[in-house]
């Protein structure tokens, strides 16, 4: 449980951190170069790709474990998904972090501000804006799971997963959301995840049927 707890604290962290940190200022002009240039954009990024990345792990450690159930759903599968979810958001949230990054400061260097047109001609194509509504799809039920999972145990445990599995069922509505919005999804997001970090026990056996009745599994609940 140490491990899974462990990168459930760190998905936390990193995903609340993430929109706190990345920088909101106009991302068209000289002022849009100095966004994209700027440390908090590249580190802020880089914190949501660590966030994705450890909450895939902290499942994989939990079902690592040994047989395990979430809710109704095996625990591998729940695990599957979040992997399906880091492989295909990664490339796009990793252009964005370096790539723009490097644009920005290439802008900043030269003033050649008609470079910024490939921000948006790589952040709105069809097939990476596909790949990543697939990503964020991916995730979403990820985040259903979360609830599910979760919703029996009552108290704070079933806070933590209502909170944590709809801040990621939600994540791609609050792209369209000012700024202040994406801070306080990050937030709740970061808390929900915190509070499963938390609350985390080794798991009853649920009602299940099939060969796997015959098992002890280790449910990843609160």
């Amino acid at each position: 449980m140490k491990t899974t707890r462990a990168a459930f604290v760190v998905a936390g962290l990193a995903l609340a951190a993430y929109p706190v940190l990345r920088p909101w200022g106009s991302e068209v002009g000289q002022e849009g170069a100095e966004t994209f240039g700027s440390t908090a954009w590249l580190v802020s990024h880089a914190l949501g790709m660590l966030g994705f990345v450890a909450l895939a792990f902290g499942l994989r450690a939990a079902a690592a474990a040994g047989p395990a159930w979430h809710g109704v759903m095996p625990l591998r599968r729940v695990e599957t998904r979040a992997w399906v979810a880091v492989a295909l958001l990664l490339p796009y949230y990793g252009a964005e972090a370096y790539g723009l990054h490097a644009l920005g400061r290439h802008v900043g260097e030269t003033g050649d501000l008609g470079a910024l047109e490939i921000a948006d001609a790589f952040r709105y194509a069809p097939f990476e804006m596909t790949t990543f509504a697939l990503g964020l799809g991916a995730l979403a039920l990820v985040g259903g799971n979360l609830v599910l999972g979760h919703w029996r145990d009552g108290g704070a445990a079933r806070w933590g997963g209502v909170l944590a599995g709809l801040g990621l069922l939600t994540y791609l509505p609050q792209f369209f959301g000012p700024a202040e919005l994406r801070v306080a999804h990050g937030v709740v997001l970061g808390a929900g995840l915190l509070m499963v970090a938390v609350t985390l026990r080794p798991g009853h056996r649920d009602e299940v049927t099939g060969p796997e009745a015959t098992q002890s599994p280790l449910t990843l609940t609160s």
